[in-house]
């Protein structure tokens, strides 16, 4: 009999497999599954050369899928020198401020220092006066230091006067199209030092120094290192055209072709499925997106099962729930990345998916408001109709105002939803009452159950990667504060476990070698310290990998 070279024995090991059974061991040969079933069964596998884990009797599941996050910058924000704002604790103008004058001090010349994470709203300084953070609020600390921060959206950056004056902005820089972002600006038309959307940040960030090969490089083994810490082995990420000076280069063109040599030399610890960002200078309009698209070019992935590229990504909301239905919207609130008002919005965001369709290509869009679902819903069901025949697996990242009407027309298209449980364990107080259905909203079961595919993301850098964070969230419908509504349309185990594995495998066509622990498919698994599927819901976020299995090699272990 053949020999393996690992076998894993003595786990509860969740199949995730159409039934989802379990088995006590499985046998992998150069990379892939060969034998799963009892501990007697695999013994057989075992030679000399063959590496034997013992599970000690923990849970063994597949490895974990990150269906919508942005890696490269997160590995980027990982570096010691990158300043992180994130958490309640920054509650002050003094705390960041602190920080941001120490990072000033140690830089050299012509360095300029990053951050992120901060939410203006929970600032105490600046909710007191109604405003968000401006140039003169980091003036007095970085007055020779270029300073740019992002808040926890990303969608929204702010830099000191240093920064504007090295980019060349000033009051008689022109005004940019809606489509491309916004520069706010005080009564006198001087910018303030506030940018919002990827193409205003593209402007600003032209003149910084973007990271080196080398420094990219290390981006991206500082976040699979992460996220093997989280147990998870294969992940997305948006590089393209349209981020090409966002975050010191880390949204560009460039970390593609890094993916690609990385695995070529055995590097990558993640599987990564690339959605590209392929909007001229981060505009959001067809001819930006179209044109854009027409000009990727990729190298040749020499193997799918570890760098792919076949979605594009574009944005309809802001950074959040943006484009409400008419029914719920606020008066004065509608405002989208696109700039356009709503009857010839809908048919832009429309033509751009049809054609999208039409060219082949898997269609990823940022849209959280009910107004937007509709809209690029619809815009799926035409390109069907039109150009039927193609299974490309289209879907909606965030889906923040998902209702079973929409669920169904999603189930009826083949459109899935890339959903954030981690996100929605901290937005979802804050969404509540301005979503369609308030208390019912992210009702995941009901979706799952009318046949609907949903995938589980973390949105890192926004949120946490930790994906047992987000099944606990489903679970509980219950938020890290304490805010719960609902908590009787939890989610099953078995069916949230799937969002993080077999279901990201088929969001990137890859369900016939991942996402499960079957014979012939690759052997990526992660070993539990806690057993999620009986333990109480209310403790799964604070389970943790102690081990974690890609390409059948250990990755991770604690």
């Amino acid at each position: 009999m053949v020999k393996a070279d690992l076998v894993l024995k003595n786990g509860k090991i969740a199949t995730v497999d159409q039934n989802f059974n379990y088995v006590e061991a499985v046998a992998v040969r150069d990379g892939w599954i060969i034998d799963r079933g009892t501990g007697a069964e695999m013994e057989a596998y075992i030679g000399p050369d063959t590496k034997v884990i013992d599970a000690g009797g923990k849970l063994v599941l597949p490895g974990a899928n990150d269906s919508h996050m942005h890696a490269v910058h997160t590995g980027y924000t990982l570096s010691p020198a990158f300043l992180d704002f994130s958490g309640p604790s920054y509650d002050c103008m003094e705390k960041i401020l602190s920080k941001v004058k120490d990072a000033c001090a140690k830089a050299g010349p012509g360095e300029w220092v990053f951050g992120c994470g901060f939410v203006d709203g929970n600032i105490k300084e600046l909710a007191a006066e109604g405003r968000i953070m401006n140039r003169y609020d980091l003036d007095p600390v970085s007055p020779d230091t270029p300073v740019v921060l992002t808040d926890f959206s990303l969608h929204s950056m702010v830099c000191n006067s240093k920064a504007l004056e090295v980019a060349g902005i000033d009051k008689h820089y022109p005004e940019i199209p809606a489509s491309v972002g916004m520069i706010d600006r005080d009564e006198s038309g001087e910018p303030v030092g506030r940018f919002h959307e990827w193409g205003a940040q593209n402007i600003l960030c032209e003149k910084c120094p973007i990271l080196s090969d080398t420094e990219l490089e290390e981006a991206i083994r500082n976040v699979q290192r992460a996220l093997n810490k989280e147990g998870v082995t294969s992940h997305t990420d948006i590089l393209g055209e349209g981020g090409e000076h966002v975050f010191r280069g880390t949204w560009g063109t460039r970390p593609i072709e890094i993916y690609e040599k990385m695995a070529e030399r055995g590097e990558l610890t993640a599987r990564v499925s690339v959605n590209v960002f392929s909007a001229i200078q981060g505009a959001e309009s067809y001819d930006a997106i179209i044109r854009g698209t027409d000009r990727i070019r990729l190298p040749e992935f020499k193997d799918r099962n570890w760098v792919k590229a076949d979605a594009v990504k574009f944005f309809v909301d802001l950074g959040g729930p943006t484009w409400q239905r008419k029914g719920v919207r606020p008066e004065g609130s509608f405002v989208t990345a696109w700039g356009l008002e709503e009857e010839e919005l809908i048919q832009e965001v429309q033509r751009t998916i049809i054609e999208l369709h039409r060219m082949g290509w898997q269609v990823c869009i940022h849209s959280c408001g009910g107004g937007s679902m509709d809209a690029c819903v619809e815009g799926f069901a035409r390109a069907n109709r039109l150009y039927p025949g193609k299974d490309l697996r289209h879907f909606l990242i965030h889906c923040d105002d998902t209702t079973k009407e929409l669920a169904a027309k999603m189930v009826k298209n083949g459109v899935l939803a890339a959903i954030q449980p981690t996100a929605a364990n901290i937005v979802f107080g804050w969404n509540t009452p301005v979503l369609t259905d308030k208390e019912e909203i992210f009702d995941y079961q009901a979706y799952t159950d009318m046949g609907a595919i949903l995938t589980g993301g973390s949105d890192s850098t926004c949120f946490s990667m930790n994906w047992r964070q987000g099944m606990q969230f489903c679970l509980t419908r219950t938020t890290a504060d304490g805010y719960c509504a609902r908590p009787d349309l939890a989610m099953n185990r078995e069916d949230a476990v799937r969002l993080y594995t077999i279901n990201g495998a088929y969001q990137e066509h890859m369900e016939h070698v991942r996402g499960s622990i079957e014979v012939n498919k690759v052997a990526d698994f992660q070993i539990l310290d806690k057993d999620i599927m009986t333990c109480p819901a209310t403790e799964i976020g604070s389970a943790n990998v102690v081990m974690t299995i890609c390409n059948g090699k250990v990755v991770y272990e604690a």
